[in-house]
């Protein structure tokens, strides 16, 4: 691994406005969350975030960004843009959670906000997001309103005004407890794509501790399709959600779960005609038995309170 950029000295958070973004009203802010960024040949979509983001007042936050072995360097200086950033090359690439898992790893703070490197917060206030987060002795994540302005859609939509709990997060733009995330041994890597966050979810929900979704702090996210592969979306969104089956749900309800996700599946690929949904839903089905030591099936009950929950 070589590293772009040192860090700049640690100064004090300013508001790019009067009382726009409050980032100092919270004691040691800087020392309580940091920003964690995967990126790999999208300089275009890194440099419009890390505008964002110090447009937001959060530049100077320390923010740590993974090149996951992109075929060309950064073309920018990224400090130039937020002092707090720092851009680390890795030689070659081995995927979004490997290097999520690594980011975790990497910081100090007591606090993960991790985003993609098309996302990023456009309202609300990421102090008060944390005074919530510190309130909570079980959380475990905090999910917030993620919208796509390109599409006029939201990827995830506030249900309540006030902070409510949930199953599970998207990785585009949540708060994670860092210390929880690692004494859980962060995402699994064999997942590779989809899941990943519903599994770290499930594995923390039966250790007592809990997802929660805040309404007040809103994030835009692009999903830029340039370098997606269909097909390993598909495969891997189809492959995983069968081994999540079977990790998590209920022995006597495997059988009815599991034939409805191939259901599921079977239809994704009558609307689609991409065979990546089959091919990745045999694949989950023939393939669980080398994932039985993640098994870790819930009880009724327990079950029963997750599927309760809204997904995000």
């Amino acid at each position: 691994m070589s590293e772009y950029l040192q860090p700049a000295p640690p100064g004090p958070l300013t508001s790019p406005g009067a009382g726009q973004h409050e980032v100092d009203q919270l004691p040691a802010f800087s020392d309580l969350v940091q920003i964690g960024i995967t990126t790999r040949d999208r300089w275009q979509e890194l440099q419009r975030t890390l505008e964002r983001l110090r447009d937001f007042g959060l530049g100077q936050l320390s923010i740590l960004i993974i090149d996951d072995g992109s075929a060309e360097l950064c073309p920018f200086p990224v400090q130039e843009t937020c002092p707090g950033a720092r851009l680390h090359r890795m030689d070659q690439s081995v995927g979004l959670i490997t290097r999520r898992n690594q980011l975790a790893g990497m910081m100090t703070g007591k606090y993960y906000l991790s985003l993609d490197d098309d996302s990023y917060p456009v309202s609300g206030s990421l102090p008060d997001a944390l005074t919530f987060a510190e309130s909570r002795r079980d959380l475990f994540c905090l999910s917030f309103p993620i919208y796509n302005p390109a599409r006029n859609r939201y990827q995830v939509k506030s249900s309540q005004t006030a902070p409510y709990r949930t199953r599970s997060f998207i990785g585009c733009g949540c708060l994670l407890h860092r210390a929880h995330f690692l004494a859980e041994g962060g995402f699994h890597d064999e997942l590779v794509r989809f899941a990943e966050e519903s599994d770290l979810a499930a594995r923390t929900f039966e250790r007592g501790l809990r997802c929660y979704h805040y309404p007040g702090l809103k994030f835009h996210h692009l999903e830029v399709d340039r370098a997606r592969n269909w097909w390993a979306m598909d495969f891997y969104g189809a492959r995983n959600w069968v081994l999540w089956n079977d990790w998590y749900v209920p022995t006597g309800m495997q059988l009815i779960k599991q034939s409805r996700t191939a259901v599921s599946r079977l239809w994704q690929f009558v609307k689609t005609r991409r065979r990546g949904h089959l091919q990745g839903q045999w694949n989950g089905l023939r393939t669980r038995a080398t994932y039985r030591h993640y098994r870790r099936r819930m009880d009724p009950a327990m079950y029963r309170e997750w599927r309760s929950l809204p997904p995000v």
